[in-house]
């Protein structure tokens, strides 16, 4: 079982190299980490501005998590699949042979999922991260003050992970990158703030 199940992942991992999508995935990764957080976050600060307990914050919170990672993995798997599919029939016609069952046409297939996965996965990861603190206001653990500081601690704990991520790959400064997205976190908690405020 073990062995079959190991097979399965190599042939897997081998199909995702031919198909070329790892710097596809790891933009969707980082994008969509991205964007789990900071709309956990904006979630987070608007409903707690609204005098909510830990439990709505909590569900407010995952109704968004969930809706990203769905979102994420349909949108990803459609829109990967439609161009995924184009790219073979133009190869089809080009090499006047049909494709249907090759070794490239289940590369592309594994691509399709693989990309999907990794799209869907990230936001709502990174959304979970995030609301983890709430949990521990939920069971009394912590107030519900002390647990929203901590999500939104987190979060930009998570967003300037994502910065030093971004500024790697384009080889800038690291710092420099994560402030950005702290930056942009920031901006967003006060945006929420000020609207929840008047």
């Amino acid at each position: 079982m073990w062995k079959a199940l190991g097979n399965r992942l190599r042939r897997f991992k081998e199909q995702v190299r031919q198909a070329k999508v790892g710097e596809i995935t790891s933009r969707y990764f980082v994008i969509n980490a991205f964007d789990g957080a900071m709309t956990a976050l904006g979630v987070i600060v608007g409903a707690y501005l609204g005098g909510r307990n830990a439990l709505t914050v909590i569900l407010a919170a995952l109704g968004a998590m969930v809706a990203m990672g769905i979102s994420g993995l349909s949108g990803a798997y459609l829109a990967e699949e439609a161009m995924r599919t184009r790219h073979l029939k133009e190869l089809e016609k080009a090499v006047f042979r049909d494709l249907s069952g090759s070794q490239l046409e289940r590369a592309s297939r594994t691509a399709v999922l693989w990309v999907a996965l990794v799209n869907g996965v990230s936001p709502a990861a990174a959304a979970a991260i995030s609301i983890a603190p709430l949990l521990l206001a939920l069971v009394g653990m912590i107030s519900l003050t002390w647990a929203v500081l901590a999500s939104v601690t987190i979060t930009f704990v998570t967003l300037f992970t994502v910065g030093l991520y971004l500024g790697k790959l384009s080889n800038r400064s690291i710092i420099s990158y994560g402030m950005r997205t702290v930056v942009a976190g920031v901006a967003t908690a006060l945006i929420v703030w000020l609207v929840g405020s008047i």
